[in-house]
């Protein structure tokens, strides 16, 4: 997705997802409209995500995401 990156860490099993994804409120949900130049991209990114084996999700924005995070990404 166009201004957005993300990293997978495979020894510690994480993926910084930048600005991607955000927590807000402990829940993890998609990047923020007004910082997104297109949301079906923005969908579509994070719908490859799921191909990562991750224990944990590291924001720029909320911190550190570990729940569920395979179920949580699908229902993004």
């Amino acid at each position: 997705m166009p201004g957005h990156i993300s990293i997978c860490h495979k020894e510690s099993k994480s993926l910084i997802v930048g600005d991607a994804l955000v927590v807000e409120n402990g829940e993890l949900v998609i990047a923020l409209p007004q910082y997104t130049l297109d949301m079906n991209e923005a969908r579509n990114s994070v719908e490859k995500l799921l191909n990562y084996d991750i224990d944990r999700i590291i924001c720029y924005h909320g911190g550190i995401y570990t729940k569920n995070i395979t179920e949580t990404l699908k229902k993004i």
